[in-house]
């Protein structure tokens, strides 16, 4: 415990250094906000926060390498690594997705872009402890994308049979899009891409299963 303290102790002296250094060589819009230290005290990881892009903190790390004489690498650190530090549970009742599962952090980035694109209305809802969007909105992107390539375009016209009508909205989950065949909302109905594939080419269900096949009056001759 007691060598845990002196590097605690250690950590924010050099976080402190890290940021006087900064200042020191004039560079703007950086913030040191953590400091690891191994218990040898021969590697030293620390955290700092920018918004630009091209940063050069190579006087820095050279600084903080010739006062402690030992290895030390400068990591910058998101919000979203923030909120993984310190774990917690989302709105679903889960535990953080960034804290639990690497991956979340490599997937790319996650916008608003991508909620717009998936047919939710940018909100509060939406939004992660990390004031980002969250990280299960870029992990189910694949599989939204994947659905609107098989099926019908919204606002597009598709036959059912004899009647034909306007597809207004999707329901992924149910592999089915909803379609108004009248004027009003009570003419609308949610249809399986396996009962529109016979009628409307390039549409797709996700089973094949599901495919509504022509009746045997319709099947061609061997």
């Amino acid at each position: 415990m007691r060598e845990d303290d002196e590097n605690r102790e250690l950590g924010r002296e050099i976080r402190n250094e890290a940021q006087k250094l900064a200042r020191d060589h004039r560079v703007e819009n950086v913030q040191f906000i953590g400091c690891d230290v191994s218990l040898d005290g021969y590697y030293i990881e620390v955290k700092y926060q920018t918004d630009e892009k091209d940063l050069d903190l190579g006087p820095v790390q050279d600084g903080l390498e010739r006062a402690y004489d030992t290895r030390v690498v400068l990591r910058q650190f998101r919000f979203i690594e923030r909120s993984a530090d310190a774990a917690g549970c989302d709105t679903c009742g889960l535990p953080l997705c960034c804290a639990t599962w690497s991956g979340a952090r490599s997937m790319g980035p996650v916008n608003v872009r991508l909620a717009k694109q998936q047919g939710v209305t940018p909100n509060e809802k939406i939004m992660g402890c990390c004031g980002e969007v969250k990280c299960c909105m870029r992990y189910e992107h694949d599989v939204y994308k994947e659905f609107k390539e098989r099926a019908p375009y919204k606002n597009s016209v598709v036959r059912l049979g004899e009647r034909e009508g306007k597809v207004v909205d999707y329901s992924m989950v149910k592999d089915s899009v909803f379609v108004r065949f009248g004027p009003t909302r009570a003419d609308q109905e949610l249809i399986p891409l396996g009962r529109l594939a016979r009628d409307n080419p390039g549409v797709m269900p996700a089973d094949t299963e599901e495919w509504e096949l022509p009746g045997p009056s319709q099947q061609p001759d061997s």
